[in-house]
């Protein structure tokens, strides 16, 4: 069995990470899967949006620490540090969702911690259950940390409580989690996927560019001056003008219609 099981639910792509007796930790083939699933997805037309959760009780515990040990064995030279950036995927499950151009949305089902924690805060959107805990815990194992954690996690939760969490190492309750930005709702554990999969259905309706174009705005904005983000933001509406997406909204609006954007 697939260490990812990949679901379709009409045009949201619904990724399970399925490790669950690892905690769904990066081991086996679980990052090499996800990648596949995303950028399959991501080439996809009938895909409007992602949804990723875990089985059991992790949404990912990070590295598998037995089989990063054994890794590491052979030394830190620049060719196995490449090689193993190609077998582990650090760099490109991150790069994965954040260019993936649609809506990616996790659904934190439980411990979301170290390098799971790194791939949780890549998503546009984090809904979690009451389950649901955050921590960067690199610290407590003499580690700094990857998976983007240390870009993604100050833009949620600005850089002095991002440093009193990677130096402490502690653990986040998604009550807290909540209140720090670290996700944007908490739901009872038994409505996670439902939920999730009603707001995810919701995004995936509406029009595929000028969502693509809205979420390379939102990234942009994390490092852009107001000027840059200006000369961004109207090429791309300028393009958006001149499309298929607006004659149809213009259409459904004077003909008092829901519009259609995915036929």
């Amino acid at each position: 069995m697939s260490d990812v099981i990949v679901e379709r639910h009409d045009r949201v792509m619904l990724l399970r990470f399925n490790r669950p007796e690892r905690m769904n930790s990066m081991g086996g083939t679980l990052m090499p899967d996800f990648i596949n699933a995303i950028e399959e997805g991501t080439k996809d037309d009938s895909i409007g949006a992602f949804v990723v959760t875990g089985e059991g009780r992790a949404w990912c515990a990070g590295a598998d620490l037995e089989a990063a040990g054994q890794r590491h064995e052979g030394g830190n030279t620049p060719q196995r540090r490449a090689q193993q950036l190609d077998t582990m995927g650090p760099g490109r499950s991150v790069l994965a969702i954040y260019k993936s151009g649609k809506p990616m949305i996790a659904a934190v089902n439980g411990a979301a911690v170290g390098g799971g924690f790194g791939i949780c805060s890549a998503f546009d959107i984090r809904i979690a259950s009451d389950r649901a805990r955050f921590g960067t815990i690199f610290i407590k194992r003499a580690l700094a940390s990857d998976f983007g954690l240390s870009y993604f996690l100050p833009r949620l939760v600005g850089p002095e409580r991002a440093a009193e969490l990677f130096y402490t190492g502690r653990i986040v309750e998604s009550e807290e989690a909540l209140k720090l930005g670290i996700c944007s709702r908490v739901v009872p554990h038994e409505q996670l996927i439902e939920e999730s999969l009603a707001f995810a259905t919701e995004v995936a309706q509406q029009p595929p560019m000028a969502l693509a174009y809205t979420r390379r705005m939102l990234q942009q904005t994390q490092w852009a001056t107001l000027e840059q983000q200006l000369e961004m933001e109207w090429p791309l509406q300028m393009d958006l003008l001149q499309g298929p997406e607006f004659r149809e909204a213009v259409a459904a609006f004077r003909e008092k219609r829901e519009p259609n954007f995915n036929g």
